[in-house]
């Protein structure tokens, strides 16, 4: 019996890291990533994936919106990348980045421009395509 606090140990730390892949309640808020087109008229086409989801194409009309939501890992590493299309052009951009959007909230909503991503919020933050 005098290893049972160790065994509690080991069990809530396997609860934490593999809880959400197995579909049992997290201890923090899913993520929720929204992208708005306001291209201006034309459809946009948006396909993002991370190193482990690939959460295919998603066609949106004009000033309408695409969502997902996810668990970020416990290591800070989660990347989700999308590519924009729209007439002839083709855009890529990390739409979420731990290293650059943990900590700020778990609402991130992307305003998509010709020329470039806005994140909405108090104040809006545009950046570059890649």
């Amino acid at each position: 019996m005098r290893n049972s606090p160790k065994l509690c140990v080991v069990f809530l730390i396997m609860v934490l890291l593999f809880g959400p892949s197995h579909e049992l309640a997290p201890f923090w808020p899913d993520t929720t990533v929204t992208v708005i087109n306001n291209l201006g008229g034309p459809l946009l086409t948006v396909h993002c994936k991370s190193k482990d989801d690939d959460l295919g194409i998603h066609i949106v009309a004009a000033n309408k919106d695409y969502h997902f939501s996810f668990q970020p890992n416990v290591w800070k590493t989660t990347l989700f990348f999308c590519s924009f299309q729209w007439n002839n052009q083709v855009k890529r951009f990390d739409i979420f980045d731990a290293t650059r959007d943990e900590g700020v909230g778990e609402k991130f909503n992307w305003t998509i421009k010709p020329n470039g991503p806005c994140k909405l919020g108090k104040k809006v933050k545009c950046f570059p395509w890649k």
